[in-house]
C-alpha cells in the first residue's frame, strides 16, 4: 500500500518539464517494445497450428502493421476528442492489457476453428492472425498519437518533441525485438510473456490514471477502478507463476500457462525455435511420440529402442541395408536434424561402433530427447547445435584448408523438412551440391518429404532439383495410396540404385505398406506441374505446398479429436463418442481416434462396441499392446459376469499376445497371476508374479499377491 501511495504522490504532483518529457518518452518506448513483443509472440503462437514459414511471417507482419496503422488513425481522433487525455490513455492501456490476455483465448479458438479449415493457406493464416492479434496491435497503436499530443501541448519546439518521441518509440521497438527474440522467449515462454505484457500495460494504465486525478486528496473513482484493474491482471500473473496443482489447474483452464495441445503429454517445452512435446501411449508409457509444433516427428519404444517404429525411419534403415548389406558393420552417418534422435539410437544398436554426427539447430530437441525420449546424455553421438547448411559450409571450408579434417560420410540423412515448417535453403540445388561434397563416392543422400501426390508440386520440384546434382534418384512412399498427403523418402547418389525391392531390405519386410515411385510417376508430376528446379535464388516452397494445405483434412481431424477429449473429461460420453466417430469419418484407420472411441464406449457402458473398436485396432495395428490389454480386461469382465468361458479364453489369448510383443508388462503378468490363482494353478500364478517383480520389484500389489500365494 505504501508503494501505491508513493506512486500516487509522484504522478499526482505537478511534473517539471524535464520529468514530463522523460515520462512521455518512456511511455512511447514501452509501447514500441510492447508492439514488437506482440509481433514476435504472434509468430510463435500461430506456429503451433500453422507452422513457421514465409506465409506465417507475412501474415504476422501484415496484420501487426495494419493494427498499428488503424490504431494510429483512431488514436489521433481520440486525442482530439478527449477532455482528459491522461485518463483516455489510461483506459487504452487497460484495454491493451485485456486485449493481450485475450490473445491466448482467441489464438486457441482460431487454431481449432473448423471455419478456417479448407481455406487457402495464405487466407487461413491472415484470418487467424487478424482474429487473434489485430485487436491488441490496434489498441496499442492508439496510444502514441495521444502521447504525442501531450508532448506538444507545452513543448517550445514542436518538431523536436515529435522527433524525439518517434525516436524513442523506434528504440523501444528495437529493444523489444532483441529482448524477446534473444532472451525472453527461451526464459519465459510465449504465454508467460503475454501475461507479463498485460501486467506491464496495467501498471502504466494505473500511473496514467493517477496523473489524471483532478480532485484533491484521496483516490478518484477512475484511479480506484484502475487499481482494481491492476489487481486483476496481477492475479493473472500470479496464476501464471505460482506453484501448486490447484493454481496450475486454474491457470491451464484460463490458458494462462503454456501446455501441450496433445493428450498424454509427458514433456513440453517452448524453445527459441518451436514448441516441443513428448507424449506417451495410454497404458504403455514406454511407447512415445515426439512432436515439433504440430508435426508428430518421431516415435520410439523406450524398452525397444532398436526397433524402429516410424515408416520413414524403417525406409532409412532399408536403404542403408541395401547399400551395406543386412549386417552389423559400422557406418559413418550424418543426420541433418535430430528428429527426436530415434534413428541414431536404433542405428547404434543395429550397427555398433558407427560414427554418427547429428546437426540439430535447436538445443531443446536434444534436451527433450535426453529427458523424455531415451537418448543417453553420454551416447556416442557427435552433436552440433547449428543450422545444417552452416555445418556443411564449415566442413567444406575445413576440408579445403586442411584436406581430411571432416571425413566423408557413407550416408547423409535430411530429417528437417516438416509439414508446414520448410527450411527452403535445405531444398535447393546449391544445398544438394554441398551434400555431395561430403559424401563418399558410393554414398547415399536420404531425405524425407511431406506432400500429396494429387497435387505434387513440391514432389516434382524435389525430383527435378535432386536430378540436377545426383545421377541416381529414387523415391518410396510410406503408403500405397499416392494421392493422399504422406511422407516420401528420397534416395540420391552417384551409383545407380533401384528401389523396387526396398521392402526386402527392411528389418521386418512385412511392415512395409508403401510403394516405389516409378519413372511414369515422375513424368506425371512433371506434366502436371512443369519444370521446377529449386535454387537459392528461387525456392517458393510455400507456394508449392499451398494447395496441399488447403485440402488437408488433418485440421478437422484434430478439432474432432480435441472436442471428443474435452467431452470425455466432462463425462459427456455420448458426445465424445460422436466426436471420435466424426474423426474416424475423416481418417477411418486413425489409431488414436479408434482408441479414444473404444475408451469412451467402455466408460459409457457399451462393452460390445468397445470390444469391436479394440478388435479393429488389433487388426490394423497388431503391435498395439494397449488395445489388446484393454480388450482382455473387458473380456474377463464379461466372463466373470457369468458369460461363456470363451470370454476368459479370449482374454488370456490377448494377454499372451501382448506379452509376446512386450514382455515387460507387470500389470498384465499380475492379471494372469490372479486368473491362474482363481483357477487353482498356484505354481503358475507364483511364476507370473515372480516374473512381474523382475520389472517392478517394489510394486506392493505384486509383493502382497506373491506372499499370500506362497503361504498357502
Amino acid at each position: 500500500m505504501s508503494l501505491l501511495l508513493d506512486c500516487f504522490a509522484l504522478f499526482s504532483a505537478p511534473m517539471s518539464t524535464s520529468q514530463r518529457t522523460c515520462w512521455l518518452n518512456a511511455t512511447v518506448f514501452l509501447v514500441g517494445a510492447g508492439l514488437m513483443t506482440v509481433e514476435l509472440v504472434a509468430s510463435r503462437l500461430i506456429a503451433r497450428f500453422l507452422g513457421s514459414s514465409l506465409y506465417t511471417w507475412t501474415g504476422v507482419l501484415g496484420v501487426i502493421l495494419a493494427g498499428m496503422s488503424l490504431g494510429n488513425y483512431l488514436g489521433g481522433r481520440m486525442a482530439d476528442a478527449a477532455r482528459n487525455l491522461p485518463r483516455r490513455i489510461a483506459a487504452m492501456f487497460f484495454a491493451g492489457a485485456a486485449a493481450c490476455v485475450a490473445i491466448l483465448w482467441l489464438n486457441a479458438a482460431a487454431g481449432t476453428s473448423v471455419l478456417l479449415l479448407g481455406l487457402s493457406w495464405p487466407l487461413r493464416i491472415l484470418l487467424h492472425m487478424a482474429w487473434a492479434f489485430l485487436l491488441p496491435a490496434t489498441v496499442l497503436g492508439t496510444i502514441s498519437p495521444m502521447v504525442a499530443k501531450l508532448a506538444i501541448e507545452r513543448a517550445p519546439h514542436v518538431g523536436r518533441a515529435i522527433g524525439t518521441l518517434y525516436a524513442w518509440n523506434a528504440v523501444g521497438s528495437i529493444a523489444g525485438t532483441f529482448l524477446t527474440g534473444f532472451y525472453l522467449t527461451a526464459w519465459m515462454g510465449s504465454v508467460r510473456i503475454v501475461v507479463c505484457m498485460a501486467l506491464l500495460l496495467a501498471v502504466l494504465g494505473l500511473l496514467y490514471a493517477l496523473s489524471a486525478r483532478r480532485t484533491a486528496g484521496g483516490l478518484t473513482r477512475g484511479a480506484a477502478g484502475a487499481t482494481l484493474g491492476l489487481a486483476l491482471f496481477f492475479g493473472f500473473f500470479l496464476l501464471s507463476v505460482l506453484p501448486g496443482e490447484g493454481v496450475a489447474g486454474v491457470a491451464h483452464v484460463l490458458k494462462l500457462r503454456d501446455s501441450s495441445n496433445e493428450p498424454n503429454a509427458v514433456y513440453f517445452a517452448e524453445t527459441q525455435y518451436q514448441a516441443l512435446t513428448v507424449t506417451a501411449e495410454e497404458g504403455n508409457p514406454a511407447h512415445r511420440y515426439f512432436f515439433q509444433n504440430t508435426l508428430r516427428h518421431s516415435e520410439i519404444k523406450l524398452n525397444e529402442p532398436d526397433k524402429l517404429q516410424y515408416p520413414y525411419h524403417q525406409l532409412y534403415e532399408a536403404f542403408i541395408n541395401k547399400v551395406k548389406g543386412k549386417n552389423a558393420d559400422p557406418i559413418r552417418l550424418l543426420c541433418l536434424g535430430g528428429g527426436g534422435y530415434a534413428f541414431p539410437q536404433a542405428l547404434l544398436k543395429a550397427r555398433p561402433g558407427s560414427e554418427i554426427v547429428v546437426v540439430e539447430i535447436d538445443p531443446g530437441v536434444t534436451q527433450a530427447a535426453q529427458e523424455a525420449f531415451g537418448l543417453a546424455p553420454d551416447a556416442p553421438i557427435e552433436i552440433h547445435h547449428l543450422d545444417a547448411r552452416n555445418y556443411l559450409a564449415d566442413a567444406i571450408r575445413k576440408n579445403r584448408d586442411r584436406p581430411g579434417s571432416v571425413p566423408p560420410f557413407d550416408f547423409i540423412l535430411c530429417d528437417s523438412l516438416g509439414e508446414y515448417d520448410i527450411p527452403w535453403h535445405m531444398t535447393t540445388r546449391e544445398f544438394d551440391g554441398m551434400v555431395t561434397a561430403l559424401l563418399k563416392p558410393g554414398g547415399l543422400y536420404l531425405v524425407n518429404q511431406i506432400d500429396a501426390y494429387a497435387h505434387g508440386g513440391f514432389l516434382n520440384a524435389m525430383n527435378q532439383t535432386l536430378r540436377t546434382v545426383f545421377p541416381s534418384v529414387a523415391a518410396v512412399s510410406v503408403i500405397r495410396d499416392l494421392g493422399e498427403r504422406n511422407t516420401v523418402v528420397w534416395a540420391a547418389g552417384a551409383v545407380p540404385l533401384a528401389a523396387g525391392d526396398i521392402a526386402e531390405w527392411m528389418a521386418d519386410p512385412e511392415l512395409f505398406s508403401g510403394t516405389t515411385l516409378t519413372d511414369a510417376n515422375f513424368a506425371d508430376l512433371r506434366a502436371r506441374n512443369g519444370v521446377c528446379v529449386l535454387t537459392d535464388d528461387w525456392a517458393p516452397v510455400e507456394n508449392l505446398l499451398a494447395p496441399v494445405v488447403k485440402d488437408d483434412r488433418m485440421g478437422v481431424l484434430a478439432s474432432a479429436m480435441q472436442a471428443g477429449i474435452r467431452s470425455a473429461e466432462k463425462k459427456d460420453y455420448p458426445r465424445a463418442i460422436r466426436s471420435f466417430r466424426k474423426a474416424l469419418e475423416i481418417a477411418p484407420n486413425h489409431m488414436d481416434a479408434l482408441g479414444n472411441l473404444a475408451h469412451a464406449q467402455e466408460l459409457a457402458g457399451d462393452e460390445s462396441g468397445a470390444l469391436d473398436s479394440y478388435a479393429a485396432i488389433v487388426q490394423l495395428y497388431p503391435q498395439n499392446v494397449n488395445a489388446r490389454n484393454q480388450a482382455a480386461m473387458l473380456l474377463m469382465k464379461k466372463g466373470a459376469a457369468g458369460g461363456s468361458p470363451a470370454y476368459v479364453a479370449a482374454a488370456l489369448e490377448q494377454w499372451g499376445a501382448s506379452l509376446r510383443i512386450n514382455p515387460a508388462q507387470p500389470e498384465v503378468l499380475n492379471n494372469l497371476g490372479a486368473v491362474a490363482m482363481q483357477a487353482g494353478e498356484k505354481d503358475k500364478a507364483i511364476g507370473y508374479w515372480r516374473q512381474a517383480l523382475q520389472y517392478a520389484p517394489d510394486a506392493p500389489i505384486l509383493l502382497k499377491n506373491l506372499a499370500a500365494a506362497e503361504r498357502q
